[in-house]
């Protein structure tokens, strides 16, 4: 090639003249690949394993990346001469069907396309609409806000106050969010009033029937738990288990970011509306009603997580039945007096080995099947019990409800981690080219 005469061209020509254009397309295609799957919500390692293929599709020699939550930069080669990018996600949020896309479009990425192909398909995928309306997105988190209040001992007047606490708050968290206010706001706003609709629904009814609710607290803290960061919780302990710190940290942060302005929200309503951190009394049933309850409970909740996340209706409902499966383990291992985080991790694994193996099957992605599930282990009361008895000046219970919460958390988070491990080569080995691992009854992935 004839390097450019600088006298020919005018100063600012000449130095687009020695760009290398083709360098620059390719690794804005690569870029922006990473940057869709980022913002959907996944770990770093899907993010990376996209990336890499396409990068080799479209001719690159070398790519290397550093992934946060709301941010990567990536450096990519091709014949000696570098680039770097960084790319940045505006709104963090999940969308399990995107993800599901993406890793499709990974998994069949071509030996070679062109970034002009590459960003068309890209397009397809980020111009795809929501799979469900916003109304019945709606409706199925309030129901599964209501699920969560009747597994945490709540009867069915706590439950009937939670649906339209937790519809009237979802709506108003999607309407700010569409305004793009400032994203912790508009978190303790939707708390505030899926805690404040709460009280005033459990008012309503006490007035019909005339007395009041005695497990009122039970429900009260569901009717926000919603907002739960899972996604970020779940793959921020899986990139720290893979030792990705700068996006395992930087999605742990804002977890606990989410979380604080949740329980602030919450913990206003509770000190003006009275709300203490008292156990509540557990209602007593014929053990057949409470366990068909508590199944119930469990399907429906998991099943609305997952119309949240966006997820396709047949992992809707193979998430709900896992669900159903790891929900009644925990609740019988501590009905059968185990300790509770014990119960947690049990269940985690039995949840994470049981997704990888119908995915594997039924060629589903384990990630957006797994998390809803995750979400009816979170231990959301005793985090707001923690704070309920340090603002009573009560240090001893609260320091006993925190190693509780942690606990849990900890507990949720290492039981999917040891499920991957035990189930997927790439989580176990930490070599680019780890061993298949060929489950039993598997079948070649269809397109989700």
């Amino acid at each position: 090639m004839t390097r450019p005469d600088p006298e020919c061209f005018g100063d600012q020509e000449f130095e687009d003249s020695l760009e290398p254009h083709h360098l620059i397309r390719r690794a804005e295609a690569v870029a922006r690949a990473g940057g869709l799957m980022l913002g959907a919500g996944t770990s770093a390692l899907r993010v990376r394993q996209l990336m890499r293929r396409a990068s080799a599709a479209l001719g690159l020699d070398r790519m290397a990346a550093s992934i946060g939550f709301t941010e990567l930069t990536i450096t990519v080669g091709r014949r000696g001469v570098f680039r770097t990018l960084v790319t940045q996600v505006r709104r963090p949020q999940v969308n399990a069907h995107r993800i599901a896309v993406l890793q499709q479009l990974s998994r069949d990425m071509p030996e070679r396309i062109t970034a002009t192909e590459l960003h068309q398909r890209l397009d397809a995928i980020e111009g795809h609409p929501q799979l469900h309306p916003a109304w019945l997105r709606g409706l199925l988190v309030a129901l599964a806000c209501a699920g969560i209040a009747l597994l945490a001992g709540g009867g069915p007047r706590e439950a009937a106050a939670v649906i339209p606490a937790s519809g009237l708050a979802y709506l108003m968290f999607r309407r700010l969010g569409r305004w793009h206010l400032n994203h912790l706001a508009v978190v303790v706003s939707s708390a505030l009033t899926a805690s404040a609709a709460y009280l005033l629904a459990a008012a309503v009814i006490q007035g019909i029937l005339g007395e009041p609710s005695p497990n009122l607290a039970a429900g009260f803290v569901c009717a926000s738990i919603f907002l739960i960061p899972g996604f970020p919780l779940v793959t921020a302990g899986l990139d720290l288990t893979r030792l990705d710190l700068t996006a395992g940290v930087s999605r742990t942060a804002y977890a606990a970011m989410i979380l604080i302005a949740i329980i602030i929200g919450v913990w206003v309503v509770a000190k003006l509306g009275g709300i203490t951190a008292f156990p509540t009394p557990v209602t007593a049933l014929p053990p057949a009603l409470l366990w068909g309850l508590r199944l119930v409970a469990s399907f429906v909740a998991v099943f609305g997580w997952a119309f949240m996340l966006n997820s396709p209706l047949r992992v809707a409902l193979v998430s709900a039945g896992i669900g159903v499966a790891g929900s009644s383990t925990r609740l019988a291992m501590t009905d059968a007096g185990v300790a509770d985080h014990v119960a947690i991790f049990t269940a985690c694994v039995l949840m994470g080995v049981t997704c990888a193996w119908l995915a594997h099957l039924l060629g589903l992605e384990k990630i957006i099947m797994t998390v809803p599930t995750l979400l009816v282990m979170f231990p959301g009361s005793s985090a707001l019990r923690t704070l309920l008895y340090f603002d009573a000046g009560d240090i001893g219970h609260a320091v006993a409800q925190g190693i509780a919460t942690l606990l849990g958390v900890i507990a949720m988070v290492a039981g999917l981690s040891a499920a991957r491990m035990l189930t997927d080569p790439e989580w176990i080995f930490t070599r680019d080219d780890p061993p298949t691992l060929r489950l039993p009854l598997t079948r070649r992935r269809s397109k989700p």
